[in-house]
């Protein structure tokens, strides 16, 4: 595969500066025990976070904002243990924006786990968005100041004054590849999107929704096609369990 782009950092100073990055003042780290049923959880309280049963993988994806299929080179171990952190910053930090708590993310990953890792531009398969053959069917958002985002349900996708590359976004994470905004539209729209998914119905929904592909296009307007792309991914180069305490 091609490489385009290779640069070699720590995760400390992933995508920043030679100024020594921020860390949380404490932090605890210890292995979930084998019989702990929870869920996995990740909050960020004020300058901190709490995880609750979380793999490396899911770590390393919400410190640096990244989808598990851009995270190339783990462990194996790396998605089957868990772990419960708990980090806090000193009293009144005044960093309490959630892109310094990752920052502070990024160090304890590099403190803690001893992790090393560059990043690459690669080509790989992806999904290009584009126009169906007969036009677009999106409507355009009723407002342009209200709130806008997309909502997510099984089977369902609402927008509300959503961008095109929101939504590809969001399709990127329900088929767990990189999806492409092609479609060169730019303005805002809301709309309304069902399908069956691919494990199944949906608690309570019929078994001949169309699968997603298929409402994209019908529903939408909108279509997607495999070909490859660039994708910019993570390498792990090394990364050790951390010692509990």
């Amino acid at each position: 595969m091609a490489l385009l782009v290779a640069l070699v950092f720590s995760a400390s100073g992933f995508g920043q500066s030679a100024a020594p990055a921020s860390a949380f003042d404490a932090a605890s780290i210890r292995l979930s025990t084998p019989d702990d049923v929870r869920g996995s959880t990740f909050e960020f309280p004020p300058g901190g976070v709490r995880i609750t049963n979380g793999t490396l993988m899911a770590i390393i994806e919400s410190a640096f904002e990244v989808r598990d299929f851009q995270i190339l080179g783990a462990p194996g171990w790396a998605d089957s243990d868990h772990f419960n952190i708990v980090a806090r910053s000193a009293e009144g930090d005044r960093s309490l924006e959630i892109s310094a708590t990752r920052r502070k993310l990024q160090t304890l990953l590099s403190q803690r786990f001893r992790l090393k890792m560059h990043r690459e531009t690669r080509e790989l398969p992806v999904y290009a968005l584009a126009i169906g053959k007969n036009s677009s069917k999106l409507n355009d958002a009723k407002t342009s100041n209200g709130p806008a985002g997309i909502q997510r349900a099984c089977g369902q996708m609402t927008g509300t004054g959503s961008s095109i590359t929101n939504l590809a976004t969001y399709l990127s994470r329900e088929l767990g590849r990189p999806v492409q905004d092609r479609t060169d539209l730019t303005g805002r729209y809301d709309f309304h999107v069902d399908w069956t998914p691919d494990a199944g119905p949906c608690t309570g929904a019929s078994t001949d929704g169309p699968s997603l592909f298929t409402a994209l296009q019908e529903q939408l307007g909108l279509k997607l096609e495999s070909t490859r792309g660039p994708v910019e991914v993570i390498m792990i180069d090394s990364v050790e369990k951390p010692d509990a305490n």
